[in-house]
């Protein structure tokens, strides 16, 4: 009685442990089979689910039960296979036996429930030694089943050049990327290569959402929202995307200065939590300049959005969701802009070297050319020992985002047009100029 474990003997002289974790494993099993076969029992009664007086046949109701029991049969199959190995394909081809004889004998030409059947008879099997991650796959499993209208939906409204492109970025995604090398190629060591084409597919990819998310929501809601998701991750990136997207369709520049701004409200909130994280004492110092430039440019955006609302009022809205858009994937703006990036950063280190780290406000000014993260990093870390005073760290990193606006200026200029430059410069500059006027009287 030493085990509080329980122990049955079984067919061939061994013991079968039925612990806690045996339990575990036999539950996410059968809430992997519930789970998908949830979403087939709604997917096979439509709506008439949801009625209480409505008659379907038994075998209508197929569903539910069939996938737990698949699901617990294959975890049983995994845990009889640990002693005898044959056991599994044999078990394995007996259920697909079985799924091939259903779907003969089923009216429906699809095969997406068998298909999942045999999912869930693999999952059951995952549950035996890692639970956690079957009943990942079973979620997103599910999902992909219930979003079948909306794939559906999006299919039919793609054209062939557009799945073309999207193979062509997801070439560069996965197979020429990885091949590019992670460290400096020149003396200098200012130019890496997977950097450099990690912005690209940066550029690229959020013109790809830009894309489809206007396809869907329509114009204005779709490049919007490219905006402040993309800040999030490169307020650069997006004002590059966007001011390529302004040149090609000049009637989106309104809503592509929205989105360009509100990605740099985005920005600089994201500097102010980076600092939290590092030192929030510095934080306290950069409260009130990068609050400003947030609300500013929080204002500056509201200001474009209800102008390009005003102006596209009178529109349709089925046709503003089917306004002609670009090519969705266009890697000769993104080139551009790489080439335009890796001459910042020769500058930038060409700068650095010339001031020394004596010149922090030099060094920030030339950092924030490039990159904003990397040099408020360093000063919040700097500040957060006691290296440098944070009163000397606060107005570093004012310069270092005054710097880049400066930049994202310079962008808008060189891959929008002169109008669009313009109204960025504007935007940007009295939000950054607002920042470093209450930097430099704090």
């Amino acid at each position: 009685m030493g085990s509080r474990a329980a122990f049955v003997e079984n067919a061939w002289g061994g013991s079968l442990q039925l612990s806690g974790e045996f339990f575990y494993q036999l539950a996410f099993a059968l809430g992997c089979g519930v789970l998908i076969g949830l979403e087939r029992s709604f997917e096979t009664l439509g709506e008439g689910l949801s009625s209480p007086d409505a008659d379907f046949p038994a075998s209508e109701l197929m569903g539910l039960r069939t996938f737990a029991i698949l699901s617990a049969s294959g975890f049983l199959t995994a845990l009889a296979g640990e002693h005898f190995p044959l056991f599994v394909p044999v078990a394995a081809g007996a259920a697909a036996l079985i799924l091939v004889a259903a779907y003969n004998r089923s009216r429906d030409s699809g095969v997406t429930t068998e298909i999942s059947a045999m999912a869930s008879f693999g999952l059951g099997m995952l549950c035996r030694t890692h639970p956690p991650e079957a009943g990942i796959l079973a979620l997103l499993i599910t999902i992909l089943l219930s979003s079948k209208r909306l794939t559906h939906s999006t299919i039919t409204k793609m054209r062939r050049v557009e799945l073309t492109d999207t193979l062509k970025f997801l070439v560069i995604i996965f197979i020429v990327l990885p091949l590019l090398p992670n460290h400096a190629v020149d003396p200098y060591g200012a130019f890496n290569p997977y950097k450099v084409g990690l912005m690209v597919v940066l550029i690229c990819g959020i013109s790809f959402s830009g894309y489809f998310l206007t396809r869907i929501l329509g114009t204005q809601r779709g490049l919007g929202l490219t905006g402040i998701l993309g800040g999030m991750t490169s307020s650069t990136a997006v004002t590059a995307a966007m001011s390529t997207e302004a040149r090609r369709n000049p009637n989106n520049a309104l809503i592509c200065a929205f989105s360009t701004v509100a990605a740099n409200a985005t920005m600089f909130i994201r500097v102010a939590v980076v600092v939290a994280f590092v030192d929030f004492s510095l934080l306290t110092r950069l409260v009130l300049p990068l609050g400003a430039m947030a609300l500013v440019a929080i204002l500056a955006a509201v200001i474009l959005w209800m102008i390009a609302a005003r102006r596209q009022s009178g529109v349709d809205v089925v046709d503003r969701r089917q306004l002609e858009l670009s090519n969705p994937f266009s890697i000769g703006p993104a080139l551009k802009f790489a080439v335009f990036f890796v001459f910042v950063l020769f500058a930038a280190k060409f700068a650095q070297t010339m001031f020394g780290n004596s010149g922090l406000y030099a060094a920030a000014a030339v950092s924030g050319l490039a990159d904003v993260d990397a040099i408020t990093l360093s000063i919040a870390e700097q500040a957060g020992n006691g290296a440098l005073e944070r009163i000397t760290g606060a107005m570093g990193i004012i310069i270092a985002v005054v710097s880049n606006g400066i930049v994202k200026t310079g962008i808008a200029f060189y891959s929008g047009d002169l109008r669009f430059g313009r109204l960025i410069g504007v935007c940007l500059g009295a939000a950054t100029g607002t920042g470093l006027l209450l930097a430099s009287f704090s």
